[in-house]
């Protein structure tokens, strides 16, 4: 895979991953992505999962 193909996988998890966040539809990546970038975009998306404020 050359440099050029990894930068635009890296982008195209990374924005799967946000949308589905966003969209709170992290289990229908499986659905419209292969699996390989399914699973990538499923990190991301769990990376970007809002944390909740400690409780005190």
């Amino acid at each position: 895979m050359s440099e050029a193909d990894e930068q635009r996988l890296f982008t195209e998890v990374c924005l799967h991953g946000l949308r589905a966040r966003l969209c709170d539809e992290v289990d229908s990546l499986d659905g419209y992505l292969p699996p390989h970038v399914a699973a990538i975009a499923r990190r991301v998306a769990d990376a970007l999962e809002v944390p909740q404020p400690a409780t005190t």
